[in-house]
């Protein structure tokens, strides 16, 4: 299974400048727990209802955001990105494809795909039987 299939396409920003108090009100109504920071058509951070939890309200977002944002492109496997999540300690990874942002993956939506079991690349196959065989021919003692 790929990013692409259980990414959210939705994804909701805010600018480096906006304040924390208007960020932990996009959380608390949109009911997300990550905000891409985006400047112009750049990603520069990442933030979280954990980083605004410990900042003050007038600040900038800029200054509580995660500025190091390791992305994903989205014909990545779960798999990957499971790994690259636990690596970084991380709780999201934004989907880029020719570094346009496209959609945005999170803790949940592995676990999600996990839960319901969609987590194999391929369909599963019939087994395949070459032949019939016999009875098995058992040594004799000697």
């Amino acid at each position: 299974m790929r990013i692409q299939d259980v990414m959210s396409k939705k994804v909701v920003s805010i600018a480096p400048k906006a304040t924390i108090s208007a960020a932990r009100e996009i959380l608390r109504t949109d009911e997300i727990d990550h905000l891409v920071v985006i400047d112009g058509k750049k990603i520069v951070g990442v933030v979280s209802g954990r980083d605004l939890a410990r900042a003050v309200d007038e600040q900038p977002v800029e200054s509580a955001m995660t500025r190091d944002v390791v992305t994903i492109e989205p014909e990545a496997t779960l798999r990957h990105a499971a790994g690259v999540m636990r690596g970084r300690a991380v709780g999201c990874l934004p989907v880029v494809d020719d570094e346009r942002l496209i959609g945005i993956v999170t803790t949940s939506d592995l676990l999600t795909a996990l839960a319901k079991g969609d987590t194999h690349t391929s369909p599963p196959t019939e087994r395949v039987i070459l032949r019939k065989r016999g009875p098995r021919k058992r040594a004799m003692p000697v």
